[in-house]
């Protein structure tokens, strides 16, 4: 079983978990705001880059294993500051449009969750390949 993928997937859930449940206890005035087609349009295009990023490294890795160090160095890299850029972005929208501060907490603590399980992914990922070399 590949643990690499399996952390993957816990960890997105995870994190969708903690945000809807700070959304559930928004005020309905407040929900709007966070729904709102700015911040909506930066979270579908993050997980679309994520998820293009993640398949990528998966098919190169595979594909070059001979540069598993490069690869894995250079999608590392990419995937954290995707994740980096896109929460700049997203928590400045979340502030201009007057989202409470509780719900940002929590976008952060499931943005961690998430950007956790992807580094996470790669390191198990890679050392389940490198095990896989060596035998």
């Amino acid at each position: 079983m590949d643990y690499s993928f399996f952390i993957l997937i816990i960890s997105v859930f995870a994190s969708r978990f903690i945000q809807l449940n700070a959304f559930r206890t928004l005020a309905d005035e407040d929900k709007g705001k966070v729904l709102s087609k700015n911040i909506m349009q930066l979270s579908q295009v993050s997980m679309v880059i994520t998820i293009l990023l993640i398949v990528a490294f998966y098919l190169l890795i595979s594909k070059f294993p001979d540069n598993a160090t490069t690869i894995t160095a250079s999608f590392f890299v990419a995937l954290i500051a995707q994740r980096i850029i896109v929460y700049l972005f997203t928590r400045k929208r979340m502030t201009d449009n007057g989202v409470p501060s509780t719900y940002t907490n929590k976008y952060f603590l499931s943005w961690l969750i998430t950007t956790v399980g992807v580094a996470l992914f790669i390191v198990l990922f890679m050392q389940q390949f490198n095990h896989a070399l060596a035998k």
